[in-house]
């Protein structure tokens, strides 16, 4: 073989296994306690795609049906028509309790796109 195709060959074989190393998951950043609280509490959802990307797992929240008659009493709502939009986000492993151990997820709580709650649960 010639020299200039051993060469292609071995810078083909090298990015192919730098490309390896980079392509398992990126590692998300972490915080303590009290930085997650005071970088994503009452904050847009803007700043928490920003800061730590798309949530691992998403739910929103439903009111199921006839629960009006069940909870509570009735309390007079000024625009029936407008309802409020509730997303709890989820992420795994992101925020430190101690030197190395972390949360295993993490719920943040969203009204209207903005966090209203914040939780950090090991179960």
């Amino acid at each position: 073989m010639s020299k200039s195709v051993k060469l292609f060959f071995t810078v083909l074989l090298s990015v192919l296994f730098l490309a390896t190393g980079y392509a398992g998951e990126t590692k998300k950043r972490t915080f303590t306690e009290d930085e997650f609280i005071s970088v994503f509490s009452g904050k847009p959802k803007a700043r928490v795609v920003k800061y730590i990307g798309e949530p691992d797992n998403k739910e929103i929240a439903i009111k199921p049906k006839g629960a009006q008659g069940v909870v509570g009493s009735k309390v007079r709502v000024e625009d029936a028509k407008q309802k409020d939009k509730v997303e709890m986000w989820y992420y795994n492993n992101i925020v430190e309790y101690s030197p190395g151990k972390t949360y295993k997820f993490v719920e943040i709580t969203m009204i209207n796109d903005r966090v209203v709650n914040l939780g950090f649960f090991n179960q």
